[in-house]
């Protein structure tokens, strides 16, 4: 028991919640895909028991090791190593976003399979009271963590060389797309209560003001987020300019830029419809300040401008998709002897899954464009190109979690099998070679005895 512990205090990582993060949308993705069907929505129910299953795991070994690592070391040193710094610190960030995944999803239930029932109100009180929470969290990890990193530097100034300064070891090392892990968890909390907040069962069970609420808290999260988005892909980019990409063990890292640009894109279209539904629910004639032409030129007056910066982004996101699967085909002859075994760009390991949440977040974008603008004019492609990004995503998460138990899982006990087997069987071996030693010598003694 002991060893285990151990063991789980050494293996620990907040990336491990990219799992959540990857199988949670894929469940979104499967329930509201771009070319639904009943047998995508039945998966999606597997899906979304795998997404809750490992949060819940993982809820629990993040207090476990807490706890271990506080005992044996300390609360400071434990804080030091997994929240300040660029090593763990923006992984915290995958944390609230798989949560709003699993939050989205208990809204699409309350507002479908529990709709017309009381359940429907249970599961909308708790994905709102789960959001509130997510955004916390989301506030923290874009808040507190950007400052650790930002207060020192990563590393002991005396352990680098004496012709490298340690601004330029900083920006060499720590310039990463990872450190946006950090900041959009604000940008997806945002897009997760825009998606339930003028939904029928909400504008049921909580009044005007809280909508409107939710509304304003939406646009301040996501205005909040993009901006700071932007100050770190123009340092990632002026990273790119100097440092090259990033090497082939970490080249996958680069599909996070795209987890932004279609959460934010998505953000911004249901703003955008929210804005119209409450405006048509709420400014009905009769009402003192009703006017029929302001009621319908100001929504779109929000949709249109929405557009405009949703197109600007997706276009970007598009860029960013050629930009990392041509680096990854860069890599395809390369091979890294450095541990025991060569490695090459098709060995699994832990950075495949950071493309499964990002090419998500371009489906939803694309999709919502067909499913809001269709109406008005003809814009099909958008629905085939989040087919496209969706259908990566839920392929790409299969293979990943596939492989994580492989290696993580079934592979360790087949080895830890097989060695106690061997080791039994060497017992049983020498346990025999014993008694027939003994039988031999026993033989010997008789012969001796008749001579």
């Amino acid at each position: 028991m002991r060893r285990l512990m151990k063991q789980l205090v050494r293996d620990f990582e907040p990336f491990m919640f990219v799992m959540v993060m990857a199988s949670g949308i894929s469940s979104n993705l499967l329930y509201d895909f771009a070319f639904p069907s009943h047998w995508m929505r039945v998966c999606s129910y597997i899906m979304f028991g795998i997404a809750c299953a490992i949060f819940i795991v993982l809820q629990i070994y993040v207090f476990v090791h807490a706890y271990y690592s506080i005992k044996k070391d300390s609360f400071k040193v434990y804080f030091k190593r997994y929240y300040a710094g660029v090593t763990y610190g923006p992984f915290w960030g995958a944390y609230p976003m798989g949560l709003a995944t699993i939050i989205n999803y208990i809204s699409f239930l309350a507002n479908n399979e529990a709709a017309g029932t009381g359940n429907a109100k249970r599961l909308i009180v708790l994905a709102y009271a789960l959001w509130w929470y997510d955004q916390l969290i989301s506030l923290l990890t874009a808040w507190g963590v950007s400052f650790l990193i930002w207060q020192k530097y990563d590393f002991d100034k005396n352990d680098i060389s004496p012709h490298v300064t340690p601004n330029q070891k900083s920006a060499a090392e720590t310039l990463k797309s990872v450190l946006l892990l950090g900041v959009i968890p604000l940008v997806v909390a945002s897009s997760s209560l825009g998606g339930f907040t003028m939904s029928p069962i909400f504008i049921k069970y909580f009044g005007r003001h809280i909508q409107l609420l939710n509304i304003f808290v939406c646009a301040l999260s996501l205005f909040h987020a993009l901006i700071f988005v932007f100050f770190i892909i123009t340092i990632y980019i002026w990273s790119l300019y100097v440092n090259k990409i990033p090497p082939m063990g970490q080249v996958f890292s680069m599909f996070l830029i795209l987890g932004p640009l279609g959460q934010g894109s998505y953000s911004f279209l249901l703003i955008g419809e929210n804005v119209e539904k409450y405006t048509h629910l709420y400014y009905r004639p009769g009402h003192p300040y009703y006017n029929e032409l302001l009621v319908e030129i100001i929504p779109w007056c929000f949709k249109i401008i929405f557009l405009l910066l949703v197109l600007a982004l997706v276009s970007l996101g598009y860029f960013f998709t050629f930009l990392c699967f041509i680096s990854i085909l860069s890599y395809s002859k390369t091979k890294d002897a450095t541990g025991p075994k060569v490695k090459r760009i098709y060995t699994f390991h832990k950075g495949w899954l950071g493309m499964t949440f990002p090419m998500g977040t371009m489906s939803l974008a694309n999709k919502e464009i067909y499913v809001i603008y269709n109406n008005y004019v003809p814009v099909k492609t958008f629905r085939y190109i989040g087919a496209i990004y969706g259908g990566v995503c839920i392929c790409w998460t299969i293979i990943c979690l596939t492989l994580t138990l492989l290696q993580s899982i079934i592979k360790p006990v087949y080895f830890r099998y097989s060695k106690w087997k061997e080791t039994e069987e060497n017992t049983s071996t020498e346990k025999s070679l014993e008694s027939s030693n003994d039988i031999q010598e026993s033989c010997q003694d008789d012969f001796t005895r008749l001579l």
